[in-house]
């Protein structure tokens, strides 16, 4: 989340957009059915999510790195092959439609198999599962009730709506903040909850938008 606030987005200029502008342009039909972002505005998450999962299904790709209870992950998502990978300190997946293959830190990528006696090829198997649910792009489109808007600030150079609500994963609640540009594309979440005592925080920062992510098979 930003600490730093600064004034609404800008309209956009007459002279030609940078290139990081054009590429996080939502298709013309989002543009006239989303939600306005402005601060103090509501907005319903459903809605909001929508426009998200179809503003960041229009790019070439994008790279992220997200931390889930102080064990960082970095992946690679590229929409038009429905490819993602995912680097984390037990091993590396990558998934390509319903075909998934793993690489743990002392074997070679295999075939995907959860019944693997190797427990830690069986958990990164078992993640293949999952691992589309970790795009933002995919988790904006389960998102429910009300958002705010609560501020503003800048992220990879273009400016964010800060947007603060509460959604549920598997009927349990999550506290999220999603910095979002006026074209619907998320740059950043945070969030937290609560799951047997323990807190539980997220956090996602988009590294590269609207860059070609090329994700093939490795065997």
């Amino acid at each position: 989340m930003l600490t730093g606030c600064s004034a609404g987005a800008e309209e956009p200029a007459d002279a030609e957009p940078t290139s990081a502008a054009e590429e996080t342009s939502a298709p013309d039909t989002a543009a006239s059915d989303c939600p306005e972002l402005s601060e103090g505005a509501t907005v319903d998450g459903s809605a909001l999510g929508a426009c998200i999962t179809e503003a960041m299904t229009d790019t070439a790709g994008y790279a992220a790195k997200t931390s889930i209870l102080g064990m960082d992950t970095t992946a690679r998502y590229n929409p038009e092959t429905d490819a993602v990978e995912t680097i984390t300190p037990m091993g590396s997946l990558i998934l390509i439609g319903d075909d998934a293959w793993v690489k743990t830190p002392t074997t070679e990528w295999q075939v995907a198999d959860p019944n693997s006696s190797d427990p830690i090829v069986a958990a990164l198997s078992s993640g293949a599962a999952t691992a589309a649910g970790t795009d933002p792009a995919t988790a904006a489109g389960a998102l429910t009730g009300e958002f705010t808007v609560t501020g503003t600030g800048t992220r990879l150079g273009q400016d964010v709506y800060l947007v603060n609500g509460t959604s549920e994963a598997q009927g349990v609640p999550v506290d999220v903040v999603f910095e979002v540009t006026e074209d619907y594309v998320v740059l950043a979440t945070t969030g937290s909850t609560e799951a047997a005592g323990q807190m539980i925080e997220t956090s996602l920062e988009i590294t590269e938008w609207d860059v070609e992510q090329d994700i093939v098979a490795p065997l």
